[in-house]
C-alpha cells in the first residue's frame, strides 16, 4: 500500500510587505525548541510540563501564563517543522491583510481560543476518559496557527497552494485554497469527533477546530477583505533588432508586462496597417510586414502564458500597438 502524504510549500499570491511578525514569530518558536531541546531529555520533559496548558490547573485558576507558554512550546522536531511550515506558507498574507499590530494580537487570540476549546474537549471526555485527560499539558502553536489558516480561507479562498503530494512518487501540484484547507479542516474535524469517544490520539485536534473557526468567524465578523493584488508593471528587457537578412529586417520590440495584460510594441516604419500580419498563440507571437523592398519578421516569446486574441490594435507614426490578455488557470 503506497504512503499517502501532502503538504504545501508556498503560496502564489504574495504579500505586498513583508511579514516582520510572522518571521518573528517562527524564529521565537525555533529558538525556544532548540534552547530547551538541547538542555537533555529530562529537562526538556520538565519544560513541557511546566509551560504547556494543564487542563486542570486552568480550571483551578492556576499557571492561567501558560496559555501563552504554551503557544511557543514543541513536543518534537516534526511537531516544530510541521507547524512551521504551516505559519510560514500562510501567515504572510493574513499579516499583510491586518497590518502588524493586528496580526500579532489575532494570532494570540486564535491561541487562546483554541487553548480553550481543547480544555472543554477534555471536559467532555471525562465520563469514558476520566480525569486522566485532565492531567496532559498541551503544547505547541498549532492552534494559533489553524487562526491563521481560518483567516487564509476567508480571505483568499481562490490563492493557489502549491503542494507537493507523496504517493508512490512525489509531484508538485497546485490546488485552491478553498480545497486545500477545506478538506484540512474536514479532517481535524472528523478525528475530532473520533476523540471524544475516548480514543487518544496524542493530537489536540479540538484546538485546531477551535483556533479555525475563531479566525475564520473573527475575520468575517470584521468586515476585513483582502488587499487587491496589483503587480507593478514590469518592463521587460526590449528585444534588440537583428539584420537576418539584406532584405528582411527584425523590428525593434518592447513587451510589457501590466497586471493582467501584455502590451507589445513593434516598430515597423514605411509600412500600412493592411501590410502586417500577426499570428498569436498562447505563448508566442509572431509579426510580419512587407510592403516593396521592405520587410520585417520577428518572433517573440511571451513572459507569461496570455489568451491568444488581439485587443487594443493600433499603428500609428511606424508603431505597432496591440495588448493580449494574461491566461490564468482557476
Amino acid at each position: 500500500m503506497g504512503c499517502h502524504t501532502l503538504f504545501p510549500i508556498y503560496v502564489e499570491n504574495r504579500p505586498l510587505t513583508k511579514p516582520y511578525v510572522n518571521y518573528a514569530l517562527i524564529a521565537i518558536n525555533v529558538f525556544v525548541f532548540f534552547y530547551l531541546f538541547f538542555q537533555g531529555r529530562i529537562a526538556f520533559r520538565m519544560w513541557i510540563s511546566r509551560l504547556g496548558v494543564t487542563p486542570i490547573l486552568i480550571l483551578e485558576g492556576k499557571n492561567l501564563w501558560t496559555l501563552l507558554t504554551s503557544m511557543f512550546m514543541h513536543a518534537d522536531i516534526m511537531h516544530l517543522l510541521g507547524n512551521m511550515i504551516y505559519l510560514w506558507v500562510f501567515g504572510d498574507n493574513v499579516e499583510d491583510t491586518l497590518g502588524h499590530l493586528k496580526y500579532l494580537l489575532f494570532y494570540l487570540f486564535g491561541g487562546f481560543v483554541a487553548s480553550f476549546t481543547h480544555i472543554a474537549s477534555v471536559i467532555v471526555t471525562l465520563p469514558t476518559v476520566g480525569r486522566v485527560g485532565l492531567m496532559i499539558p498541551s503544547v505547541g502553536a498549532s492552534g494559533a496557527i489553524s487562526a491563521v489558516l481560518g483567516a487564509y480561507m476567508l480571505l483568499y479562498p481562490r490563492a493557489r497552494i502549491r503542494t507537493v503530494v507523496i504517493y508512490y512518487f512525489i509531484q508538485i501540484i497546485s490546488v485552491p485554497a478553498y480545497y486545500y484547507l477545506g478538506f484540512w479542516f474536514l479532517y481535524q474535524l472528523l478525528m475530532g469527533m473520533i476523540s471524544l469517544t475516548g480514543l487518544y490520539s496524542g493530537v489536540a485536534f479540538w484546538a485546531h477546530i477551535g483556533g479555525f473557526a475563531a479566525g475564520y468567524l473573527t475575520i468575517g465578523a470584521s468586515g476585513i477583505r483582502a488587499k487587491p493584488k496589483k503587480p507593478t508593471p514590469r518592463m521587460v528587457k526590449p528585444i534588440r533588432p537583428i539584420i537576418v537578412s539584406p532584405y528582411v529586417k527584425t523590428p525593434l520590440v518592447d513587451v510589457i508586462l501590466e497586471g493582467d495584460r501584455i502590451r507589445i510594441l513593434a516598430e515597423l516604419p514605411g509600412v500600412s496597417l493592411e501590410d502586417i500580419r500577426i499570428a498569436v498563440t498562447s505563448w508566442d507571437v509572431t509579426i510580419s510586414a512587407e510592403r516593396g523592398d521592405i520587410r520585417f519578421y520577428r518572433h517573440i516569446i511571451l513572459p507569461a502564458p496570455a489568451v491568444p486574441q488581439i485587443e487594443d490594435l493600433t499603428y500609428h507614426n511606424g508603431v505597432l500597438s496591440f495588448t493580449l490578455r494574461r491566461l490564468y488557470a482557476f
